[in-house]
């Protein structure tokens, strides 16, 4: 399987993600006809403490970006297409999430609810709560896939994409409601970064790719190094930066040092001639 098909126009496809943006923005709604932007968060909280607090913050990291890159660096040479629509989306949904930040300086739980109201996992944040980042970066990073795979066979990454933005709450980051902002604002900023994909081409260039893939690689690496806050979850960041390293050893550098320039690039060679 390649994913040439990603840049075929695909009109369920897309009235499928308006219908997911319509969803969540339906849920904001909600929490806004209800007049408090803290409703839900102490029963969401309280579901959360039946699992261990080293699950949350583990959770909570794929969010991160470096995260992402880690898993997916494996698949670069593959599937070009979905990393360079993943790249696009994330910088969409970046752009809109800060510019959220900035004219929503709504506080964080931390800020507002006294200690006993509220379990803290991690680092204790106190301002610029909407929307959630980490959330707007985990579900800009599903839209690519499911545009690959379809729904069915996209699930797991979807339920995970789910599990990090209800980690937000779980380790007393963010509101109910900047968790759906953040799923909101990733689906519409990922649906755009894929739709741009089709139109600039640069970043499937060969050596645009090779300059992308050198700056994953080097984010990837500082995974065991920089927590953002949540030291327990050392031994994923680990894993995961042995993951990406290992892919980017197994599938680039080594065909490098086989087979020369030529060797390693021949799956980009055709993306070339298309554009």
């Amino acid at each position: 399987m390649n994913d040439q098909a990603l840049h075929a126009r695909n009109p369920r496809f897309d009235a499928s993600m308006l219908g997911l943006c319509l969803l969540f923005a339906l849920g904001l709604a909600a929490l806004g006809l209800s007049g408090d932007w803290y409703t839900g968060f102490i029963p969401a909280q309280a579901v959360s403490k039946a699992l261990p607090a080293v699950l949350w913050e583990s959770l909570t990291t794929l969010g991160d970006g470096r995260i992402q890159l880690a898993l997916v660096l494996p698949f670069c040479l593959r599937y070009p297409r979905v990393f360079w629509a993943l790249f696009l989306g994330s910088i969409m949904a970046a752009l809109i999430s800060r510019g959220f930040k900035f004219w929503v300086p709504l506080p964080r739980p931390a800020a507002v609810l006294d200690a006993s109201q509220i379990t803290i996992i991690g680092a204790r944040l106190t301002a610029h709560s909407f929307p959630s980042g980490h959330t707007v970066s985990a579900f800009s990073f599903i839209v690519a896939w499911l545009a690959l795979l379809g729904w069915w066979r996209a699930l797991p990454i979807v339920v995970l994409a789910a599990l990090a933005g209800f980690s937000r709450i779980a380790v007393g980051a963010h509101w109910p409601v900047d968790v759906l902002a953040g799923a909101l604002i990733g689906i519409a900023g990922g649906w755009a970064g894929l739709r741009l994909s089709r139109h600039f081409r640069w970043g499937l260039g060969i050596r645009a790719h090779w300059f992308l893939i050198a700056i994953s690689v080097i984010a990837v690496a500082t995974l065991p190094f920089d927590g953002q806050g949540y030291p327990g979850s050392l031994p994923w960041r680990i894993v995961a930066c042995l993951w990406g390293l290992g892919g980017f050893v197994l599938f680039y550098l080594l065909p490098l040092l086989r087979g020369g320039w030529q060797a390693v690039n021949r799956p980009l060679a055709g993306l070339v001639t298309e554009r």
